[in-house]
């Protein structure tokens, strides 16, 4: 009778006389886990890159001579400290608005013209809005 092997912790056992042969199972795990995270990775970055298309595609440069705005708003109804601007509101920024301009270091918000998301308040140029608070970004090159 072969002597009798203690088998190690996370591990599977396969016996064929003579031979007892180990696989370690949490080695498997872990290289099945990389596999997933790594397809996962690769799916977010796709997920991405569609995003960004489909926002293209979506806001052409002819949507809004295609959809014009239905809304109207006259120059003079913004008030001071508000600005008139005639493509800021609606669906791909179409239609005019009343907009506020932030200065540095104030409080802002990201949206999304795709969506229809009209901002009452933005970052003055060249300020960007960066976790929430207008930045100044230095520029590229």
């Amino acid at each position: 009778m072969a002597p009798r092997r203690d088998k190690p912790a996370n591990s599977c056992m396969l016996s064929s006389a003579p031979t007892t042969v180990f696989i370690r199972l949490d080695k498997i795990r872990i290289t099945s886990n990389v596999v997933n995270m790594k397809a996962v990775f690769v799916l977010a970055v796709l997920l991405c890159a569609l995003a960004l298309t489909l926002g293209d595609l979506v806001c052409g440069t002819n949507y809004c001579k295609q959809h014009p705005c239905t809304n109207s708003l006259a120059r003079s109804s913004c008030r001071t400290p508000s600005v008139y601007r005639a493509s800021h509101a609606g669906k791909c920024a179409c239609c005019p608005a009343c907009v506020t301009f932030l200065d540095e270091g104030r409080p802002c918000k990201t949206y999304s013209k795709e969506l229809g998301e009209t901002p009452s308040a933005i970052c003055r140029e060249p300020l960007k809005c960066l976790t929430g608070v207008c930045t100044k970004v230095p520029p590229r090159g």
